[in-house]
């Protein structure tokens, strides 16, 4: 397995060299949304990449190396030496659901040698839940699939993606990974602190919240948030929503809200009899649980170095560490050193298993990583 990067800024141009043969390359590229949505981009990348199968994601902050950066470019080209990969491209709105966009994903890229499903969506018309849900009805139950939903710096509006083609709206890419030479292991941690009582999901439907408790749940939130309820719907990224499942913590990002009806639109569902409780951020929690998410998977690995890191954190996580944001990032190269590749970018959702074990689920305001490494001769 052999790895390369390049970045790209308006600013600056090119920097790092494509040296590497790309025929059977897989280049992820995770670029700003206003510069992955230009028509002239993918030609950009075309050139400097004759051969392989470019997938473009756009993001809402870029990472390579132990640094995060915006409105640019981080293309990271990835040649097998022994693991056949499978790419496939879905049109959202050619499905009546989410899910069964997921069960068709599934479907096409389940096989006996199937091992890890790399699932890069688009992050705004798409129900990650049941996007995740469908794949996972479709997926033998020992795949790891992890991965996360396109961003547009925060906004909300529009995202793109892309596969072999100038990125757009509405477009999903998966890509299923074959055989036993790869070793791939996963993390996924938050860092935010929670407040306030437990309370019952008394009323939703799929991602909308009506009612918890029996009370209005915007009325509700607003009470905790006080001045910065006037900010509302950016200042809820500051505050998520916690579901509590035994031991399991699954953390939900404010899309939108509905002063009218007094409802919240959330990344993912919020089940009707849920427990849920609120959250907040905690600066120094929120570093400790991306070295946290490194530290859970050096121990899943073989002992041995992995050649890429893949981080996908989200968004909120981002606005709420501000200028600290690269400290996220250094914990996690801290973690695996110097030797491998590192990737990734801020995101509309994450993907990853919620505890040991395989399956998955879709997450906010957590980082989760994802790390690679081939075997040969296992």
């Amino acid at each position: 397995m052999r790895v390369e990067q390049c970045t790209y800024s308006p600013a600056s141009g090119w920097s790092g060299a494509a040296d590497m043969q790309t025929r059977n390359a897989l280049i992820l590229v995770f670029g700003g949304v206003d510069l992955i949505a230009r028509p002239d981009t993918f030609s950009m990348l075309r050139d400097r990449y004759p051969s392989g199968t470019l997938i473009l994601v756009s993001t809402a902050g870029e990472i390579a190396g132990d640094q995060v950066r915006d409105e640019s470019l981080v293309c990271t080209a990835i040649s097998f030496d022994a693991t056949p990969f499978r790419v496939l491209s879905a049109d959202a709105a050619s499905f009546a659901t989410s899910r069964d966009c997921g069960l068709f994903i599934g479907t096409e890229l389940s096989d006996d040698r199937l091992r890890h499903i790399l699932l890069l969506s688009e992050g705004t018309l798409t129900n990650g839940d049941q996007l995740v849900g469908g794949l996972k009805e479709t997926t033998p139950s020992q795949v790891l699939i992890t991965g996360g939903l396109a961003a547009d710096a925060g906004r909300f509006e529009q995202t793109y993606v892309g596969i072999d083609e100038p990125a757009r709206p509405g477009r999903i890419a998966a890509i299923g990974f074959y055989g036993d030479q790869l070793e791939v292991a996963h993390g996924s941690r938050g860092g935010w602190d929670p407040f306030g009582p437990l309370r019952r999901v008394s009323r939703s439907s799929g991602n909308v919240l009506h009612e918890l408790d029996g009370t209005n749940a915007l009325d509700l939130y607003k009470t905790y948030l006080g001045e910065r309820a006037a900010e509302l719907p950016g200042s809820a990224l500051l505050f998520p929503l916690c579901i509590v499942d035994g031991e399991n913590l699954v953390v939900r990002t404010i899309l939108n809200i509905d002063e009218e009806s007094g409802s919240m639109t959330f990344a993912g569902d919020i089940p009707q009899g849920a427990r849920v409780q609120f959250m907040m951020a905690n600066f120094d929690r929120l570093i400790d649980g991306a070295a946290g998410a490194a530290e859970d998977t050096a121990r899943r690995l073989r002992q041995q170095e992995p050649d890429l890191v893949l981080m996908v954190s989200c968004v909120g996580r981002k606005i709420v560490l501000g200028p600290r944001i690269d400290e996220e990032v250094e914990s996690v190269v801290e973690v695996f050193g110097t030797h491998p590749v590192y990737c990734g970018f801020y995101s509309n959702g994450e993907i990853s298993p919620v505890v040991e074990g395989v399956g998955c689920s879709l997450h906010n305001q957590t980082m989760t990583i994802t790390t690679y490494r081939e075997n040969i001769g296992v």
